[in-house]
C-alpha cells in the first residue's frame, strides 16, 4: 500500500508548464541539428572538433573534482579539533577557558559549575527547529529523543568508493539500543557522452540506511493496526529518523516517483553536510537566512514536507485503515 500524497495542484501546474517548455524548446533543437547537418564539410569539421575539445575540457574539470574531493578528505584532520570541540561544549565535557570567550566578553564563564557541565541542552534539537528545511520532518514524539543528540559530524571519502557519511550520535535513551545512526551517501565523478551538458562534477547516485535497533514498543516510525480481517498490520507513519531508511517508505512505489524521491533526499543529506553541519551555531544563534530560499525554490516547499509525510489526511487508504483500527 502506498502512503505517498498525491501532488498537490501547484505542482500539477508546474509539472505542465515545464513540460510545456520542452516541447516548445524541441523545435529550436531539432531546427538547430538540421541546421548543423546541413553545413558544408570543412564546417562540419570544425563543429566536431568542437565537441571533441569540450568533451577533453570537461574530462579536465572532472580531475580537478577528484583533486577537490581528496583535498576534502585531506582537511578533514584539520576539521576534527574544532568540531569535537563544538561536541564537548555542547555536552558540558570541556571546561571553558578564558582564551575561549570573545575579547571583551563581560559576563566571563559564570561562576555556577553545576550549570556549566550541563552544557548546552537542546542544542540540536533547535538547530534542526531552526532549519527549515529539517524542521517539517520533526514530529512532536521525535522531541524527546532529538534532545538526547550530543553530535552530528560528517565523514567524507574516496575509499572504498567517493560518498560521505552522516553520524548522529546520541546518549543512551529508551527508543533505540544505538549510540550512534549513520546514513550513507555514494557519489561519482563521470562525465558519460550522452550527458555531458548535465555534468557538474560529483553526484550523489546512491543512498545506504540504517536499520535503527529500536526497544520494543519504541519505534516511533511505524504503527500496529488491526485491518478488517483481524490480521495486525505494520504502517509507516510520520518520524524524523524515516531518514536513516529512505527507501523503506518508497520500495513499492512507481520507479519514476521513487526516484524522484530519492533524488530529494540527496539534496536533504548534502545540505546537512555542507550547511549545517558546519554552520551550527549560526543556526542555533537565527542567523541562517542566507540560502534557505534558494534551497526551498529548487526542491518545492511542499515536496520537502512530503518528503516523510504519512499523513492520513492526504492518502485516503491510511485515512479507512485508521477508522479500521
Amino acid at each position: 500500500m502506498s502512503t505517498l500524497p498525491p501532488p498537490s495542484q501547484s505542482i500539477r501546474l508546474q509539472r505542465s508548464q515545464s513540460l510545456l517548455r520542452q516541447i516548445s524548446n524541441l523545435d529550436f533543437k531539432i531546427n538547430q541539428m538540421k541546421r548543423i547537418a546541413s553545413l558544408p564539410v570543412a564546417q562540419r569539421a570544425k563543429v566536431a572538433a568542437l565537441r571533441r575539445n569540450q568533451h577533453d575540457l570537461i574530462e579536465q574539470q572532472a580531475e580537478f573534482h577528484r583533486k577537490v574531493h581528496e583535498l576534502e578528505v585531506e582537511f578533514q584532520g584539520r576539521f576534527r579539533e574544532p568540531n569535537e570541540k563544538r561536541r564537548q561544549i555542547v555536552t558540558g565535557s570541556y571546561e571553558l577557558k578564558p582564551e575561549d570567550l570573545p575579547e571583551g566578553w563581560a559576563e566571563g564563564m559564570g561562576d555556577d559549575a553545576a550549570d556549566r557541565a550541563r552544557g548546552l541542552p537542546d542544542f540540536w534539537l533547535t538547530v534542526f527547529s531552526m532549519t527549515q528545511v529539517l524542521q517539517v520532518m520533526i514530529q512532536e514524539k521525535d522531541e524527546a529523543v532529538l534532545r538526547r543528540l550530543v553530535d552530528v559530524r560528517a565523514e567524507v571519502r574516496k575509499e572504498p568508493e567517493a560518498g560521505f557519511d552522516l553520524l548522529f550520535e546520541f546518549e543512551p535513551n529508551e527508543y533505540f539500543n544505538d549510540r550512534i545512526l549513520k546514513k550513507s551517501y555514494l557519489m561519482k565523478c563521470c562525465p558519460t557522452e550522452d550527458k555531458m551538458f548535465a555534468f557538474d562534477g560529483f553526484e550523489i547516485y546512491d543512498t545506504v540506511g540504517q536499520e535503527i535497533q529500536w526497544k520494543e514498543g519504541a519505534d516511533l516510525t511505524t504503527k500496529t493496526v488491526i485491518d478488517e480481517d483481524g490480521q495486525r498490520r505494520e504502517l509507516m507513519v510520520n518520524s524524523f529518523f524515516s531518514f536513516f531508511n529512505p527507501k523503506k517508505l518508497y520500495e513499492k512505489t512507481d520507479p519514476e516517483l521513487s526516484a524522484q524521491f530519492l533524488e530529494m533526499d540527496f539534496e536533504i543529506g548534502h545540505y546537512i553536510k555542507e550547511r549545517v553541519i558546519p554552520r551550527a551555531v549560526s543556526f542555533f544563534l537565527g542567523e541562517n537566512d542566507d540560502d534557505v530560499e534558494d534551497f526551498l525554490d529548487s526542491l518545492e516547499e511542499e515536496a520537502v514536507c512530503g518528503v516523510y509525510s504519512m499523513d492520513e489526511e492526504r492518502d485516503p487508504k491510511m485515512a479507512e485503515l485508521k477508522e479500521e483500527a
